[in-house]
């Protein structure tokens, strides 16, 4: 799920990014560090959430969602009671 996210946020950045360079100089600056940003940002989610999984799934679980009943990523593995 935070993958897709990343990659739609990722889309709206370059969009904004590219629709920025046809404005005035001032808002075209801004409009493409804004883009830039955003693009930043989601590509450190999407990495980040990658090895948070990656992690978890090492892990054997997510020991913080035990009170929730269970993580959602080992859940009809048949390790959850």
């Amino acid at each position: 799920m935070f993958i897709a996210g990343g990659l739609i946020a990722l889309g709206v950045g370059y969009l904004v990014y590219t629709g920025a360079g046809k404005e005035k100089e001032g808002v075209k600056l801004l409009g493409q560090a804004i883009g830039i940003f955003v693009m930043i940002a989601a590509a450190l989610s999407i990495v980040c959430g990658a090895m948070r999984c990656a992690y978890l799934k090492a892990a054997g679980g997510c020991p913080t969602m035990a009170s929730r009943g269970g993580c959602p990523m080992t859940q009809g593995q048949g390790t959850n009671s």
